[in-house]
């Protein structure tokens, strides 16, 4: 073997030693003090106080600065009254509909309500002018998994070229195929309801995932 195949050979072993013992850094889209690096569209009501992101009632959703494309999202929230109604966008459009309410109309919704039966409940899918999807969830995971009014929850988003799937304290929700939008914004929505956030972390991919 000559002194170039052996300088290639170790510089692949090294690379690869590189990519194992490196993962991907967890990034923190929500720093406690201010919405540095977010956008309120449409007078949707947030703010930040004692260090959690309130959303206020109100009608419209806070949009990430930045676009996403493969990643594993984790928000710790909690719902303040009764069937509080939010939901998380992801890859999401930039644009928005042109009504009272002012949400996205390109993207996904991840549901945020705090009811664990019906049509729409906490940690289902929910299509926001993106392409059509597959999408199936499993309820009776979903009893299991939440917790009570006031409580704190997880969500574990991850988004991996065509799939998409929701953990809810780390259980598998829901699962999406066919998802066509490979890119965009993070978002919350305001949909009249009471909820608080206090966690917002993603953690981009590594290639050889997605």
């Amino acid at each position: 073997m000559n002194k170039l195949l052996i300088a290639s050979a170790i510089f692949a072993l090294l690379a690869g030693c590189t990519t194992t013992n490196n993962p991907p850094k967890s990034i923190s889209l929500f720093n406690g003090t201010n919405l540095d690096n977010w956008v309120i569209e449409n007078d949707a009501q947030f703010s930040v106080q004692n260090g959690v992101l309130k959303v206020n009632r109100g009608t419209g959703w806070l949009r990430s600065a930045g676009v996403f494309a493969n990643f594993t999202l984790v928000m710790e929230f909690r719902f303040l009254e009764t069937e509080a109604n939010s939901g998380i966008f992801v890859r999401t459009g930039p644009t928005s509909n042109n009504d009272e309410n002012g949400w996205p109309n390109n993207g996904y919704q991840v549901q945020c309500m705090d009811i664990i039966t019906g049509k729409a409940p906490l940690a289902t899918m929910i299509p926001y002018g993106a392409p059509p999807f597959e999408h199936q969830s499993d309820l009776a995971a979903l009893a299991k998994a939440y917790k009570p009014l006031g409580e704190w929850q997880t969500y574990e988003i991850t988004c991996a070229g065509e799939t998409l799937e929701v953990k809810l304290n780390g259980k598998r929700i829901t699962t999406a195929t066919s998802i066509m939008n490979r890119q965009g914004h993070i978002g919350i929505q305001a949909e009249h309801g009471l909820l608080e956030f206090r966690k917002i972390d993603l953690t981009p991919m590594p290639q050889s995932q997605q």
